[in-house]
């Protein structure tokens, strides 16, 4: 094979390896704000996705990669989510939660920068707060997007 025809595939492979490479979004976070306190942000498992993380602070934009108040990565999608759950921190309404996620796909980390959560901001449909527990029992509302979908029973 001649140089020019050695030096053309490669050059073609490379294109197509960076053609591929650069095709993949992170999927969108959902936010899950759980009651009496604790969240979780998650995002759908599929194929070729080995790992997710999650780098998060609250109420205070971060300044670079390394400034975050939780940095996690999740290495088990379960009932087909990759979930970061947070079971001791109280988000309050209006509390914005800075935060940024990393897939990754087939061996290659995506990320999803610069991304925020208003408690209570309504959203739209990737962010959700449930209410699982009441004082004394009852019924419970279930609340996405700031309205009240089912109600739930709380013995």
């Amino acid at each position: 094979m001649s140089r020019g025809i050695e030096m053309l595939l490669l050059l073609l492979s490379v294109a197509l390896w960076l053609g591929r490479s650069g095709a993949y979004s992170v999927p969108k976070a959902t936010v899950k704000v759980n009651s009496p306190k604790g969240f979780e942000v998650s995002i759908p498992d599929e194929p070729g996705i080995s790992l997710f993380a999650f780098h998060g602070k609250v109420n205070e934009e971060m300044d670079d990669l390394t400034d975050q108040t939780w940095a996690t990565d999740i290495v088990t999608a379960r009932n087909g989510r990759w979930t970061y759950r947070n079971r001791s921190h109280k988000l309050q309404q209006g509390d914005v939660l800075y935060y940024w996620t990393t897939a990754r796909y087939h061996g290659v980390d995506y990320h999803n920068y610069n991304q925020r959560y208003v408690v209570g901001g309504g959203q739209g449909a990737n962010t959700q707060r449930i209410d699982a527990r009441g004082s004394g029992g009852g019924h419970q509302p279930i609340v996405v997007n700031g309205q009240p979908t089912i109600n739930i029973y709380v013995a």
